[in-house]
C-alpha cells in the first residue's frame, strides 16, 4: 500500500516538474498575464462549464438509455433485433461526431425547428449510444452461463432471471468501460461549439479573443476539463469499490 503511494506520488511529480519545465520555457517568449483571466472573465469560464454539464448529463442519460436497450437487442434470440442493433452501431461508429452533429443541426434542422442544446444532445447521444451498447453487449456477454442455468434452477421466470440476475452483474462489469465512454462523451461535448452553443470550450475561445490571451485561456479551459473528468473517475471508482464482490 505505501509503495502504490509513493509511486503515485513520484508520478505526479515527475508529470508536475515536466509541464513546469515547459510552461517556463514557453514563457520566455510568451509573456502570460495570468491576472486577466480570474479578475474579468471567470464568470464566462463558469457559465460555459454549466452548460457543459447540461449538455453531458442530458446526453450521458440517453446514451445509457439507448445503450441498454441496444445491447439487450444485439443478444436477443431475435435475428431482426440483432441485425437492426448491429446496423445503428455500424453506421454511428463509422461517422465522426463533428459530421453527425452537423447532420442533426444543419440537416434535420431543416426539417424539424431543432434548438442547439438539443441539437448537441441528439448528436452526443445517438453517436455515444452506439459505443454504449457495445459496452453493454459484451457485459452480458461476460456472464458466465452458469449463471443463467443457476437462476433457471431457481425457478425464475425468463424475466426475472435476465433483469434480477444477468443485468445486474452486467452493469457491475461493465462499469469501468462506461466511465470512460461517459469521460470520453464529456470531452466530445466541446464539438457542441461548432453550431454556436457557449458551452465551456466556446467561452475559453472568447475569452481568448476578448483577453488577447489565448495561452491562458485554454490552459484554464483544459484545467476545468480535467478537473470535471477526474471527478467523474474518481465517483466510478468509489461506486466501482462498492459494488465489488467480497
Amino acid at each position: 500500500m505505501r509503495y502504490r503511494i509513493l509511486k503515485k506520488i513520484s508520478i505526479a511529480a515527475l508529470i508536475a516538474a515536466t509541464f513546469g519545465i515547459m510552461y517556463y520555457f514557453m514563457s520566455l517568449q510568451y509573456p502570460f498575464h495570468w491576472n486577466v483571466v480570474p479578475t474579468h472573465y471567470l464568470k464566462l469560464y463558469f457559465l460555459g462549464l454549466l452548460m457543459t454539464l447540461k449538455i453531458s448529463v442530458v446526453s450521458i442519460v440517453i446514451s445509457f438509455a439507448i445503450g441498454v436497450f441496444g445491447g439487450i437487442m444485439k443478444v436477443s434470440k431475435s435475428e431482426t433485433l440483432r441485425d437492426l442493433s448491429g446496423l445503428y452501431v455500424v453506421f454511428f461508429r463509422n461517422i465522426p461526431l463533428l459530421v453527425v452533429i452537423l447532420l442533426v443541426y444543419y440537416g434535420v434542422g431543416t426539417l424539424v425547428n431543432i434548438p442547439r442544446f438539443w441539437a448537441a444532445v441528439l448528436a452526443l447521444s445517438t453517436f455515444e449510444g452506439a459505443y454504449v451498447i457495445e459496452i453493454v453487449r459484451a457485459g452480458i456477454q461476460s456472464i458466465p452461463k452458469e449463471q443463467f442455468e443457476t437462476a433457471e434452477a431457481l425457478g425464475l421466470s425468463p424475466k426475472e432471471r435476465f433483469f434480477d440476475v444477468i443485468l445486474p452483474q452486467a452493469f457491475r462489469n461493465s462499469l469501468p468501460s462506461l466511465t470512460g465512454q461517459f469521460i470520453s462523451l464529456v470531452k466530445d461535448s466541446s464539438l457542441a461549439s461548432v453550431i454556436a452553443i457557449s458551452e465551456l470550450t466556446q467561452r475559453g475561445t472568447q475569452v481568448a479573443t476578448m483577453a488577447l490571451a489565448s495561452f491562458e485561456s485554454y490552459i484554464t479551459v483544459a484545467l476545468m476539463y480535467f478537473t470535471l473528468t477526474y471527478l467523474l473517475s474518481f465517483l466510478s471508482n468509489l461506486i466501482e469499490r462498492r459494488l465489488a464482490i467480497p
